[in-house]
Protein backbone atom coordinates (compact mmCIF):
# COMPACT_ATOMS: atom_id res chain seq x y z
CA UNK A 1 0.00 0.00 0.00
CA UNK A 2 1.62 3.42 -1.17
CA UNK A 3 0.07 6.81 -0.36
CA UNK A 4 2.67 9.20 -2.09
CA UNK A 5 2.50 13.20 -1.22
CA UNK A 6 -0.13 12.05 1.16
CA UNK A 7 2.01 13.07 4.17
CA UNK A 8 2.63 16.49 2.39
CA UNK A 9 -1.24 16.55 1.87
CA UNK A 10 -1.72 16.54 5.19
CA UNK A 11 1.07 17.93 7.05
CA UNK A 12 -0.26 19.88 10.06
CA UNK A 13 0.95 23.65 11.16
CA UNK A 14 0.00 22.97 14.64
CA UNK A 15 -0.21 26.30 16.93
CA UNK A 16 1.18 26.29 20.07
CA UNK A 17 -2.40 27.12 21.96
CA UNK A 18 -4.11 25.22 20.40
CA UNK A 19 -7.73 25.79 18.04
CA UNK A 20 -11.69 24.90 19.48
CA UNK A 21 -13.48 23.57 17.22
CA UNK A 22 -15.58 25.64 14.44
CA UNK A 23 -18.28 27.15 15.96
CA UNK A 24 -20.81 25.18 13.42
CA UNK A 25 -19.81 22.27 14.77
CA UNK A 26 -21.86 20.08 17.93
CA UNK A 27 -20.11 20.21 20.79
CA UNK A 28 -20.22 17.17 23.09
CA UNK A 29 -18.78 16.78 26.28
CA UNK A 30 -17.57 13.33 27.68
CA UNK A 31 -19.37 14.19 30.97
CA UNK A 32 -23.04 14.39 29.53
CA UNK A 33 -25.36 11.10 29.74
CA UNK A 34 -26.01 11.41 26.12
CA UNK A 35 -22.08 11.77 25.04
CA UNK A 36 -22.19 8.62 22.86
CA UNK A 37 -25.61 10.14 20.80
CA UNK A 38 -24.40 13.38 20.88
CA UNK A 39 -21.17 12.33 18.94
CA UNK A 40 -23.00 10.47 16.24
CA UNK A 41 -25.17 13.38 15.33
CA UNK A 42 -21.83 15.86 15.73
CA UNK A 43 -19.81 13.59 13.35
CA UNK A 44 -22.61 13.42 10.87
CA UNK A 45 -23.04 17.21 10.75
CA UNK A 46 -19.51 17.78 10.42
CA UNK A 47 -18.84 15.49 7.64
CA UNK A 48 -22.25 16.93 5.63
CA UNK A 49 -20.32 20.51 6.56
CA UNK A 50 -17.37 19.37 4.89
CA UNK A 51 -18.27 20.58 1.29
CA UNK A 52 -15.31 23.14 2.28
CA UNK A 53 -12.45 23.24 4.22
CA UNK A 54 -11.99 24.41 7.66
CA UNK A 55 -8.71 25.90 7.66
CA UNK A 56 -8.62 26.66 11.31
CA UNK A 57 -8.79 23.04 12.26
CA UNK A 58 -6.56 21.80 9.30
CA UNK A 59 -9.42 19.41 7.68
CA UNK A 60 -10.32 18.83 4.15
CA UNK A 61 -12.55 20.08 1.88
CA UNK A 62 -14.27 16.61 1.28
CA UNK A 63 -16.71 17.55 -1.40
CA UNK A 64 -14.82 16.17 -3.64
CA UNK A 65 -11.54 14.52 -1.52
CA UNK A 66 -8.40 14.73 -3.70
CA UNK A 67 -6.26 12.16 -3.35
CA UNK A 68 -2.88 12.37 -5.06
CA UNK A 69 -2.02 8.52 -5.00
CA UNK A 70 -3.05 5.08 -4.21
CA UNK A 71 -1.78 2.03 -5.23
CA UNK A 72 -4.18 -0.64 -4.36
CA UNK A 73 -2.45 -4.73 -4.10
CA UNK A 74 -3.27 -7.26 -6.42
CA UNK A 75 -6.25 -9.96 -5.12
CA UNK A 76 -5.07 -13.70 -4.75
CA UNK A 77 -8.27 -14.68 -6.27
CA UNK A 78 -9.95 -13.45 -9.71
CA UNK A 79 -8.16 -9.98 -9.85
CA UNK A 80 -4.47 -10.51 -10.25
CA UNK A 81 -3.26 -7.30 -11.05
CA UNK A 82 -1.80 -4.41 -9.47
CA UNK A 83 -3.73 -1.03 -9.62
CA UNK A 84 -2.22 2.37 -9.78
CA UNK A 85 -4.76 5.27 -9.24
CA UNK A 86 -4.09 9.09 -9.65
CA UNK A 87 -4.98 12.41 -9.35
CA UNK A 88 -8.54 10.43 -7.61
CA UNK A 89 -11.18 12.68 -6.55
CA UNK A 90 -14.43 11.07 -4.47
CA UNK A 91 -17.34 12.40 -3.49
CA UNK A 92 -20.41 11.33 -1.59
CA UNK A 93 -19.60 11.95 1.52
CA UNK A 94 -22.31 15.03 1.86
CA UNK A 95 -25.08 12.01 2.20
CA UNK A 96 -23.46 10.32 4.71
CA UNK A 97 -25.45 8.98 7.83
CA UNK A 98 -24.06 7.71 10.94
CA UNK A 99 -25.69 5.09 13.20
CA UNK A 100 -23.54 5.28 15.85
CA UNK A 101 -20.20 7.01 16.82
CA UNK A 102 -18.94 5.80 20.15
CA UNK A 103 -15.88 6.81 22.06
CA UNK A 104 -14.11 4.81 25.23
CA UNK A 105 -12.46 6.97 26.95
CA UNK A 106 -10.65 4.61 28.54
CA UNK A 107 -9.43 2.21 25.99
CA UNK A 108 -9.24 5.68 23.45
CA UNK A 109 -11.00 4.01 20.73
CA UNK A 110 -12.89 5.50 18.43
CA UNK A 111 -15.71 3.38 16.30
CA UNK A 112 -17.47 5.13 13.24
CA UNK A 113 -20.32 3.03 11.54
CA UNK A 114 -21.84 5.05 8.70
CA UNK A 115 -23.81 4.68 5.04
CA UNK A 116 -22.72 6.75 2.03
CA UNK A 117 -25.32 5.70 -0.68
CA UNK A 118 -22.97 6.68 -3.34
CA UNK A 119 -19.27 6.97 -3.71
CA UNK A 120 -18.29 8.91 -6.75
CA UNK A 121 -14.79 8.34 -8.01
CA UNK A 122 -13.04 9.90 -10.95
CA UNK A 123 -9.35 8.76 -10.97
CA UNK A 124 -6.37 8.18 -13.77
CA UNK A 125 -5.37 4.34 -13.71
CA UNK A 126 -2.91 1.73 -14.45
CA UNK A 127 -3.10 -1.53 -14.45
CA UNK A 128 -1.29 -4.61 -16.33
CA UNK A 129 -1.96 -8.50 -15.29
CA UNK A 130 -4.71 -10.54 -15.57
CA UNK A 131 -8.57 -10.82 -13.86
CA UNK A 132 -10.75 -13.99 -14.06
CA UNK A 133 -7.64 -15.68 -16.01
CA UNK A 134 -7.55 -13.09 -18.54
CA UNK A 135 -4.99 -10.78 -19.26
CA UNK A 136 -5.85 -7.37 -19.46
CA UNK A 137 -3.71 -3.84 -19.59
CA UNK A 138 -4.57 -0.19 -19.66
CA UNK A 139 -3.44 3.30 -18.70
CA UNK A 140 -6.07 6.26 -18.56
CA UNK A 141 -8.77 7.91 -16.96
CA UNK A 142 -11.61 6.04 -15.69
CA UNK A 143 -14.70 6.74 -13.19
CA UNK A 144 -16.24 4.17 -10.48
CA UNK A 145 -19.71 4.59 -8.55
CA UNK A 146 -19.90 2.72 -5.36
CA UNK A 147 -23.57 2.09 -4.24
CA UNK A 148 -24.97 1.46 -0.28
CA UNK A 149 -21.57 1.92 1.23
CA UNK A 150 -21.64 0.77 4.55
CA UNK A 151 -18.46 2.16 6.24
CA UNK A 152 -17.22 1.07 9.97
CA UNK A 153 -13.82 2.77 10.92
CA UNK A 154 -12.38 1.97 14.30
CA UNK A 155 -9.35 4.55 15.02
CA UNK A 156 -6.79 3.48 18.22
CA UNK A 157 -5.80 6.43 19.75
CA UNK A 158 -2.78 7.87 21.27
CA UNK A 159 -2.18 10.65 23.92
CA UNK A 160 0.57 13.01 24.45
CA UNK A 161 1.04 16.46 25.69
CA UNK A 162 2.10 19.96 24.17
CA UNK A 163 2.58 23.18 25.90
CA UNK A 164 0.58 21.75 29.10
CA UNK A 165 -2.60 20.11 26.56
CA UNK A 166 -3.45 16.73 26.15
CA UNK A 167 -3.63 15.41 22.25
CA UNK A 168 -4.61 12.55 20.31
CA UNK A 169 -3.32 10.99 17.80
CA UNK A 170 -4.09 8.31 15.73
CA UNK A 171 -1.68 5.21 16.20
CA UNK A 172 -3.97 2.61 14.09
CA UNK A 173 -6.66 2.44 12.11
CA UNK A 174 -9.20 -0.39 10.06
CA UNK A 175 -11.74 0.17 7.84
CA UNK A 176 -14.66 -2.29 6.69
CA UNK A 177 -15.75 -0.95 3.41
CA UNK A 178 -18.43 -3.10 1.97
CA UNK A 179 -21.18 -2.23 -0.45
CA UNK A 180 -24.16 -3.16 -2.60
CA UNK A 181 -23.23 -2.59 -6.12
CA UNK A 182 -20.84 -1.10 -8.05
CA UNK A 183 -20.42 0.23 -11.85
CA UNK A 184 -17.38 1.62 -13.60
CA UNK A 185 -15.37 2.40 -16.89
CA UNK A 186 -12.06 2.42 -17.22
CA UNK A 187 -10.90 4.63 -20.53
CA UNK A 188 -7.86 3.33 -22.69
CA UNK A 189 -8.00 -0.32 -22.18
CA UNK A 190 -6.07 -2.51 -24.22
CA UNK A 191 -4.49 0.78 -25.75
CA UNK A 192 -7.74 1.54 -27.08
CA UNK A 193 -8.86 -1.54 -28.61
CA UNK A 194 -12.52 -0.97 -28.24
CA UNK A 195 -13.45 -4.86 -29.26
CA UNK A 196 -11.28 -6.25 -26.18
CA UNK A 197 -11.93 -3.47 -23.63
CA UNK A 198 -15.45 -4.05 -24.17
CA UNK A 199 -15.70 -7.95 -23.25
CA UNK A 200 -13.39 -7.39 -20.83
CA UNK A 201 -15.65 -4.77 -18.97
CA UNK A 202 -18.68 -6.96 -19.80
CA UNK A 203 -16.79 -9.88 -17.87
CA UNK A 204 -15.82 -7.63 -15.11
CA UNK A 205 -18.83 -6.10 -14.36
CA UNK A 206 -21.11 -8.44 -14.28
CA UNK A 207 -18.50 -10.32 -11.65
CA UNK A 208 -18.26 -6.56 -9.72
CA UNK A 209 -19.02 -7.28 -6.45
CA UNK A 210 -16.62 -10.99 -6.54
CA UNK A 211 -13.66 -9.05 -7.95
CA UNK A 212 -14.11 -6.11 -5.43
CA UNK A 213 -14.05 -9.24 -2.58
CA UNK A 214 -10.89 -10.22 -4.09
CA UNK A 215 -9.29 -6.73 -3.62
CA UNK A 216 -11.42 -5.72 -1.08
CA UNK A 217 -8.36 -5.55 1.95
CA UNK A 218 -6.26 -3.04 -0.33
CA UNK A 219 -8.83 -0.76 -0.49
CA UNK A 220 -9.70 -0.96 2.87
CA UNK A 221 -5.97 -0.39 3.54
CA UNK A 222 -5.56 2.43 1.11
CA UNK A 223 -9.08 4.23 2.43
CA UNK A 224 -8.24 3.27 6.20
CA UNK A 225 -5.15 5.30 5.72
CA UNK A 226 -6.59 8.27 4.08
CA UNK A 227 -9.60 8.77 6.67
CA UNK A 228 -6.87 8.88 9.47
CA UNK A 229 -4.92 11.25 7.89
CA UNK A 230 -8.43 12.96 8.05
CA UNK A 231 -8.80 12.94 11.73
CA UNK A 232 -5.16 13.63 12.18
CA UNK A 233 -5.46 16.38 10.65
CA UNK A 234 -7.87 17.50 13.55
CA UNK A 235 -6.54 16.13 16.40
CA UNK A 236 -3.07 17.45 16.11
CA UNK A 237 -4.86 20.89 15.86
CA UNK A 238 -7.66 20.88 18.71
CA UNK A 239 -6.57 19.75 22.27
CA UNK A 240 -8.65 16.62 23.63
CA UNK A 241 -10.30 19.06 25.98
CA UNK A 242 -11.68 21.38 23.31
CA UNK A 243 -12.79 18.19 21.36
CA UNK A 244 -14.62 16.39 24.92
CA UNK A 245 -14.81 18.67 27.79
CA UNK A 246 -16.46 21.56 26.73
CA UNK A 247 -20.27 21.93 26.03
Amino acid sequence: MKLPLISTCLSLVVTTLGTKLPSSFMKCDVKQSDFQQCLTKAVESAIKQMNRPFKEVNLLNLEPLEIPSMTIAAGSHVFYTQQVLKNMKVSGFNETTCSKVEFDTDLKILKLDCVVPHFGLEFDYEINGQIMQISVYGKGSGWGVYFDNHLELTLKLGEYEKKGQKYYNVVKQQLSMLMRDVDFDLGNLFDGDKEAADRVKKIMKENALEIYGDVRSGYEEAFGLVFASIFDRLLGKVPAAYLFGEK
